[in-house]
């Protein structure tokens, strides 16, 4: 990639300044990887727990379906959720961690059977409505834990790809710019002495007859 440098002494301060500037964002790039580092290895252990949480929630929403069927048969059961098939609603709410935008809570609102049909319907499904409502909580618990840490890999790996990009190329070529620069400044102001000195020389030498 071809220099922008301005030539000559104007290169020097163009390219210490790049070096500041660049050596300043690799020092925040290492700040961003370390939290987001951190933020990783915390959803990593709570995915965990909300895995194993759903999973429970599943099996308990299971058993009370077995239930509901035993004591009613499985079509009186759909017949008792069909007005509510559907109606369940998700809200994701959202957070930036470090500029990086990803979910962070889940609200579940479902409807609840009225007091007078859980009277009605077998003693079973009431509970079992419940336990299915807890583990779509828990499934959307889980779902929101999983993206932010797939936002947060995500941002992990730009991160490191852009750290590496300025610490074992963008910066050594700089340095490499301004050491070749300063030399050829060295030896334009070692030519410019000698110049001015022979001229200096000169001119004693034409005062003398």
């Amino acid at each position: 990639m071809a220099s922008q440098a301005p030539p000559g002494r104007a290169g020097r301060p163009w390219l210490i300044e790049r070096i500041a500037t660049a050596t300043h964002g690799l020092e925040l790039l290492r700040q961003k990887q370390q939290l987001l580092s951190r933020e990783q290895r915390r959803l990593l252990h709570h995915r965990e727990d909300t895995e194993k949480e759903w999973a429970r929630a599943c099996e308990e929403a299971d058993l009370w379906s077995s239930r509901t069927d035993i004591l009613s048969g499985t079509s009186a059961t759909r017949l008792a959720g069909a007005p509510y098939e559907g109606d369940a609603d998700v809200t994701i709410s959202w957070r930036n961690t470090m500029g990086v935008l990803h979910p962070d809570q889940a609200r579940v609102s479902s409807p609840d059977f009225p007091a007078m049909d859980r009277a009605v319907l077998n003693s079973a499904v009431g509970p079992s409505r419940d336990a299915h409502v807890r583990a779509l909580e828990a499934a959307a618990r889980h779902a929101v834990v999983e993206s932010a840490l797939r936002a947060i890999e995500a941002d992990l790996t730009t991160a490191h790809r852009r750290l590496r990009a300025i610490e074992h190329h963008r910066l050594p070529a700089l340095h490499e710019e301004l050491h070749s620069l300063e030399l050829r400044l060295d030896e334009v102001e070692r030519e410019e002495r000698l110049v001015t000195r022979w001229a200096a020389q000169r001119q004693v030498q034409g005062g003398h007859p």
